[in-house]
């Protein structure tokens, strides 16, 4: 009896030996950081809505300096916003650095059968990015433009019905609206607007409500739990309401059903013509045997490509596009909407320039590339609140060294991205202020600082990109032609802002009052 008492005593001091060795990783190797609790580090604080983490990082780097570390259960955390390292990991050191910061409980990226272009690593990324990549090109994006003006134009409709007798509107949600109208005509197959009726916009919302603290921490604590935990959640949606399960089933049958209509089309010999959305794009590249690739070997150079993906590829690839294409466009168009009433004389100069450049009913693709000032509010605006911030984040896939600080495998790099859009040395000395004017000497000088990571950098820099500002800039263009915005008693300033995977204001209540001198 007594050996057994010895041997539970043991292995009890050997686990907690083993977590406190991990917990004071950073210490021992004399790197500063806030320490957190034992056990779970500081997950809590990462995990918190109320204070948004990436703000949070923020005030521990004011405390810490530029280069600090901090652990979330077993994950150990360097957080960065020194330009040189950013660059340096994203960019020069990019081969060593090919993976994701991802939580045990969103899968094996190497082995799951619906993983995505976020989350993938290596060859499979290279090879879902290269299928991906012409959905996204210039060519693509002006056959994309009217289906977008199309969603732009209904919103007006519903924004003049919603702000008679001048009442107040949150934009934030009908911005959300129109993002999740947009992604779902152009990826999902969508054939009319669903606005104010869309049946998935509340799980599309809930995927970025509050997370589930036991189940992330318990994944990080335990990793090997992590996939257990995941096949019993995904498996189980009623009962533990997995708002991405829900979306996942439903972008499942779009593709099912698009199969089913392309195999009657080629029986009836009807020709498929051009791919009309992204399903369609992926189904071209559709393959019932895809090899998942061995990763050991990976470098971004000499790659050779497979342009081929699973069904349960495509079915990945549309449901990441349809939550990434939903919530950071709507957030970006909440945050200008906000700045541009906060700083009237911005407005006014914006207005100007597109009365004169976009004269009639239609604005054409070429149109927006001449807004130059448009262009300054809108990359001023991602400066002041960066949204991808949990995506500026890398794992150490080699054992390597940036600056003077060794990195071993296995460990995560994250950028605060928010000091870095907010550093003196880079923005000068009126860096916490709103000025689109900085910009209008170009972006050179800010990108080759590696100060400036709105949408990620390096080869990973998000696909989406250009698709976001087209939205962004069409939709603006149409609002400030017909209504000038302005605060209200609801509108809060400063914005109260909220989220732990993004984040976002509260609400932005704003007046949109018709224009007169037009």
């Amino acid at each position: 009896m007594i050996n057994i008492y010895l041997a539970i005593i043991t292995a009890f001091v050997g686990v907690l030996s083993y977590y406190l060795w991990a917990w004071t990783y950073w210490r021992r190797r004399g790197i500063s950081g806030p320490t957190g609790y034992p056990l779970i580090g500081c997950a809590l604080e990462m995990l918190d809505s109320e204070n948004p983490p990436y703000l949070q990082l923020k005030e521990w780097t004011k405390e810490y300096g530029k280069v600090y570390g901090i652990t979330e259960g077993m994950m150990k955390i360097l957080v960065i916003s020194e330009p040189t390292l950013v660059e340096e990991v994203f960019v020069k050191q990019y081969d060593n650095f090919y993976g994701r910061k991802l939580y045990p409980i969103q899968g094996d990226p190497n082995k799951d059968k619906l993983v995505n272009l976020f989350a993938s690593q290596g060859h499979r990324w290279k090879r879902l990015r290269t299928i991906s990549s012409p959905t996204f090109s210039n060519n693509s994006l002006r056959k994309l433009k009217t289906t977008v003006e199309d969603c732009a134009l209904e919103l007006l409709r519903h924004i003049e019905n919603q702000t008679a007798g001048g009442k107040p509107i949150d934009l934030l949600t009908f911005y959300q609206e129109f993002t999740l109208d947009v992604i779902g005509r152009i990826a999902m197959g969508q054939t009319d607007s669903q606005m104010f009726q869309n049946p998935m916009l509340k799980y599309v919302k809930a995927v970025f409500g509050e997370p589930r603290k036991f189940i992330f921490l318990s994944g990080a604590i335990v990793p090997w739990t992590g996939p257990l935990l995941r096949k019993f959640f995904m498996s189980l949606p009623n009962i533990f309401k997995n708002p991405a399960i829900h979306i996942i089933r439903q972008v499942a049958q779009a593709v099912e059903n698009r199969i089913a209509q392309r195999e009657a089309d080629e029986k009836a010999g009807i020709d498929p013509g051009e791919p009309q959305d992204f399903i369609d794009l992926f189904l071209d590249a559709k393959s019932d045997d895809v090899e998942i690739e061995n990763n050991e070997d990976f470098t971004k150079a000499g790659i050779k490509v497979t342009r081929q993906l699973t069904k349960d590829e495509i079915v990945g690839q549309c449901f990441v596009f349809l939550i990434a294409g939903f919530d950071t466009t709507a957030l970006s168009l909440s945050y200008s909407s906000f700045l541009l009433a906060t700083h009237p004389e911005v407005q006014k100069k914006l207005q100007e320039e597109i009365d004169r450049e976009c004269p009639d009913p239609e604005i054409t693709f070429d149109q927006l590339s001449k807004l130059k000032y448009l262009e300054c509010v809108v990359k001023e605006t991602l400066r002041k609140y960066p949204l991808g911030a949990m995506a500026n984040a890398r794992r150490c896939m080699r054992a390597t060294k940036i600056g003077n600080y060794e990195i071993e495998e296995g460990v995560d790099i994250l950028c605060d991205t928010w000091t870095l859009h907010a550093d003196k040395n880079i923005w000068g000395e009126d860096a916490e202020e709103f000025k689109p004017e900085r910009w209008e000497n170009g972006d050179e000088q800010f990108f080759q600082k590696g100060g400036y990571i709105p949408f990620g950098l390096g080869p990973r820099q998000c696909i989406g990109m250009r698709l976001a500002y087209m939205e962004e800039k069409l939709l603006l263009c149409h609002i400030l032609r017909k209504y000038t915005l302005e605060t209200c008693k609801k509108t809060q300033i400063p914005l109260k802002l909220i989220g732990s995977r993004t984040t976002s204001p509260e609400t932005v209540w704003l007046n949109l009052k018709p224009r007169d001198d037009i």
